[in-house]
């Protein structure tokens, strides 16, 4: 009886150690502003090509290359508190992670206004932070760029 409950102490000790394991490289849920990663070579963005980016769709697609086995995952900023927070889309949290090809592909959620994003990406001890901003455009917006003509822009 007593080997029986060493065997079970042990294996629950075990179970343990390998969640925790498995667990020590998740993404954390919040990020500071202030945050910095230690890292500037695990991941690259493509697209947007200038870490920001205007458009009028309610999505976007980021990509980006990097290395095969880096786990990345996509935050968003809180207007409330400045810092960034796992964005999570239909129920699914915005994340994956690099396979053979070496490439990334994740299509965002955009609100109207300014959409500060951050790509988190990290590899064993490795962490590297990228910033990226992508402005929607309101269907407001959209409609006076559309009614301005070259005669406006240039007329004195």
């Amino acid at each position: 009886m007593m080997k029986k409950k060493i065997m079970m102490a042990v294996c629950a000790v075990m179970a343990v150690s390998m969640l925790s394991a498995m667990c020590a490289f998740a993404a954390p849920y919040s990020l500071s502003q202030w945050e910095t990663g230690n890292s500037n070579s695990l991941i690259y963005i493509k697209k947007p090509a200038s870490l920001s980016a205007t458009t009028s769709e309610r999505t976007y697609t980021v990509t980006a290359g990097g290395v095969p086995g880096v786990d990345v995952t996509i935050y968003r900023k809180s207007n409330y508190d400045g810092n960034f927070y796992k964005v999570y889309q239909g129920g699914y949290l915005l994340s994956g992670t690099i396979g053979a090809s070496g490439v990334y592909v994740v299509s965002i959620e955009l609100v109207e206004g300014g959409n500060k994003m951050r790509v988190y990406a990290e590899n064993n001890s490795e962490r590297q932070i990228i910033d990226i901003d992508i402005t929607r455009l309101s269907q407001s917006q959209l409609d006076r760029i559309n009614g301005l003509s070259v005669g406006d822009i240039f007329s004195w």
